[in-house]
């Protein structure tokens, strides 16, 4: 009991990481910027899309169709870990700010 009482403890107390992501379309250079509570759920959800050919994002299907998974790369742009006093509507006003922050750098006639 107490291993399970342990690893729950530990489930709680991990650092929450989020970030700011950029999809890129290498043939095109089109690209899908987003933000996520948890960067890592978002990297393992390209890459099964990837895995499974089906496109990451409903914005990018015609081309992830045309072009194939293989030519989408992830790219983690910004990350910010979660403080224990902050909500979680808070982390994600951050991260939309963050968002924000990146978008300003890239030339947004390239964004899905």
């Amino acid at each position: 009991m107490d291993k399970r009482k342990d690893l729950i403890n530990a489930y709680k107390q991990r650092k929450i990481l989020g970030g700011v992501f950029k999809v890129t379309n290498t043939v095109n250079g089109r690209y899908l910027l987003d933000s996520a509570a948890d960067i890592h759920a978002r990297q393992n959800s390209f890459n099964f899309s990837v895995s499974t050919n089906n496109p990451f994002d409903y914005k990018m299907r015609a081309d992830w169709q045309a072009s194939g998974a293989a030519a989408f790369t992830f790219e983690v742009l910004d990350t910010l870990e979660k403080k224990e006093t902050q909500s979680q509507e808070q982390f994600i006003e951050d991260l939309k700010f963050l968002e924000e922050n990146q978008a300003e750098k890239l030339d947004s006639t390239l964004r899905y």
